[in-house]
């Protein structure tokens, strides 16, 4: 069964402030980001699963995966019923820990 997605605001807006620093380097790799983020997301909707577990104190547990062609990228996300909710988009390199605690 496919999940269906929402994607937080701050989600939406961590794609578009890494696609806006990609596309000041190379306009080619921003779209490609943007269609591996699409990709991706869809993938996780059919394989809610894939990601790695991460405990936090504010949202319970989540997972992450990186993005398609993009490793260091990574989706955070959590199913809630039917729906894949896509929490924030952030690269590896942050301490995301302290972002969801």
């Amino acid at each position: 069964m496919k999940l269906s997605q929402f994607i937080t605001s701050e989600a939406r807006q961590n794609i578009k402030d890494i696609g806006l620093y990609l596309k000041e380097r190379n306009d080619s790799a921003a779209r490609r980001f943007a269609q591996s983020v699409g990709a991706t997301i869809e993938m996780l909707c059919r394989n809610p699963n894939l990601g790695e577990r991460l405990h936090t104190d504010l949202l319970g547990e989540i997972r992450y995966r990186t993005v398609i062609d993009f490793k260091n990228y990574l989706i955070f996300y959590r199913r809630v019923d039917d729906v894949l909710e896509i929490i924030r988009v952030l690269h590896g390199a942050r301490d995301y820990d302290t972002l969801f605690d």
